[in-house]
């Protein structure tokens, strides 16, 4: 599928666009989503 090893940014933007959402995980702070799709902007 790639011609290149894709970087973090282009998984996250691969699975964003096949309908993929990251689910918040409840913490002592309220619920965050952890890792690197912690990037995308949060829903209103």
């Amino acid at each position: 599928m790639w011609d290149h090893r894709p970087s973090a940014d282009e998984l996250l933007a691969e699975r964003v666009a096949a309908g993929w959402s990251p689910v918040p995980t409840a913490t002592r702070d309220g619920d965050v989503v952890l890792g690197h799709a912690c990037k995308l902007p949060r829903p209103a």
